[in-house]
């Protein structure tokens, strides 16, 4: 979190700093006599715009260590590509100049992405059975999130696993269209 307010915080003084010469410096002459200063400027604020949003989007995010990691990259890449985003937070950077936009976009991105790795995170659903007490209904468990599944919402749970039978559903991790392509159909 730490790293986001410095990032954000930087990332501000920079579109500041740009606003200002926009405002008061004609393009042309951004673009000629203050080429060098104002091209190192922009990609100074591209640098930081995309590392702070690569640290809301893509910090801590969940994988299943199970499925390759680069089929899970091909999905994170389509989910960013298909939810548009990218193009709004362009235009947030250059004409509105907000980060507080910018970090909401960016929130709004990561729900994209964690939906989309999804069904590889549910791969890792079970039942959990105590063997001591076997009588006892089974807990639904995610072994990645470590969230319990009550009354028909998911809560963070640790659970000690220790003498407990661990129960899968018999499934395979979503097959992307190119693979299903190569394989013709199947």
């Amino acid at each position: 979190m730490n790293n986001i307010y410095e990032l954000g915080s930087s990332l501000c003084e920079l579109l500041s700093t740009l606003k200002k010469n926009r405002e008061y410096v004609p393009l042309e002459i951004l673009q000629t006599q203050y080429r060098v200063p104002y091209e190192t400027l922009k990609k100074q604020i591209g640098d930081t715009a995309t590392a702070f949003v690569k640290e809301i989007t893509l910090s801590k995010l969940m994988i299943n260590p199970d499925v390759s990691l680069e089929e899970q990259i091909s999905v994170i890449q389509q989910a960013i590509t298909a939810s548009g985003m990218l193009k709004e937070m362009s235009y947030t950077l250059s004409k509105l100049y907000d980060v507080e936009l910018l970090h909401r976009q960016a929130l709004k991105l990561r729900t994209y992405i964690e939906d989309a790795l999804y069904p590889y995170i549910a791969l890792q659903d079970c039942l959990v059975v105590d063997m001591e007490r076997i009588e006892d209904t089974p807990i639904i468990y995610n072994t990645i999130t470590q969230k319990v599944y009550e009354n028909g919402q998911w809560t963070k749970q640790d659970l000690d696993l220790h003498g407990k039978l661990l129960i899968y559903a018999k499934s395979s991790p979503p097959i992307s269209a190119a693979t299903k392509q190569r394989n013709n159909g199947f």
